[in-house]
């Protein structure tokens, strides 16, 4: 059953999402296009509005993929469709994990697409040869390999974005949970949500730093980072927020448990 309520939550995010990545991979062509043509006045004026739109667009797809799984997470749980949802043989777990499992192959989705499409309109190999040449510059200073420098970056990012977007689920439940200004709780919950769960990461790190003098400098100093620090960081940035995503998994689950009031 948990393979159907993903089948028709991924129908709704792909009816929903398709239309920004069509209009990211146009632009993203025309650009393109537009940049590799002689720059007389008027070619430069459009290539620069279809610029303008493709960065647009990409802003959509990042902007998009949190607001309609939060959106989705809404309408199914506690709005109108809520009704078949709760009538089917399935479990609050099997819908929350529905829930998670779609925002999470559509987060991995739009990251990846964001990435092919900035690939698209702005690689050169010139460009191409400065970014490694940037890259290399810092990974040979903090005695790093340049492609795991990138994966830990990306990863760390991609958690960070992941991590917002189920303290909005967090937020949902328990917003949805009081009587009256249920939107407003929902999102007044889901920020604190937020900032706890960066505090936690925070002070983790900080508690880290008291045994590894080299991340307790990042509070104390204001000098470059040290090579250790920064791998260090990266990996257990990475860590927390894995740790942290999967707690708040477990209390969006015990939460929805105790009951669901529909709207």
């Amino acid at each position: 059953m948990l393979n159907k309520l993903l089948k028709y939550d991924l129908k709704y995010m792909i009816k929903n999402m398709s239309v920004f990545y069509i209009l990211s991979l146009f632009f993203a062509i025309t650009t393109r296009i537009l940049y590799s043509l002689d720059q007389t006045v008027i070619i430069n004026i459009i290539g620069k509005i279809s610029n303008g739109c493709f960065i647009a667009m990409l802003a959509n797809i990042a902007i998009n993929v949190m607001m309609r799984s939060w959106i989705r997470f809404r309408e199914s749980v506690y709005k109108d469709e809520s009704y078949l949802t709760h009538t089917l043989p399935v479990t609050k777990n099997n819908i929350y994990n529905s829930k998670f499992l779609q925002t999470l192959i559509f987060f991995i989705i739009s990251f990846v697409f964001i990435i092919i499409c900035l690939f698209i309109t702005y690689y050169t190999k010139e460009r191409w040869e400065l970014l490694k040449l940037a890259i290399d510059k810092i990974t040979t200073g903090l005695n790093m390999n340049a492609w795991l420098f990138v994966i830990g970056m990306l990863l760390v990012i991609f958690l960070e974005f992941f991590n917002v977007i189920q303290c909005g689920f967090l937020g949902i439940i328990l917003g949805h949970r009081r009587n009256n200004g249920k939107i407003a709780f929902s999102v007044i919950i889901g920020f604190i949500a937020y900032l706890v769960s960066q505090s936690i990461v925070l002070l983790l790190v900080f508690v880290v730093g008291l045994f590894d003098s080299s991340i307790m400098g990042l509070f104390k100093n204001q000098m470059a980072m040290d090579t250790g620090a920064l791998k260090t960081l990266i990996v257990l940035s990475s860590i927390l927020y894995i740790f942290i995503i999967l707690i708040m998994n477990i209390l969006c689950k015990k939460i929805l448990n105790k009951g669901v009031d529909i709207e």
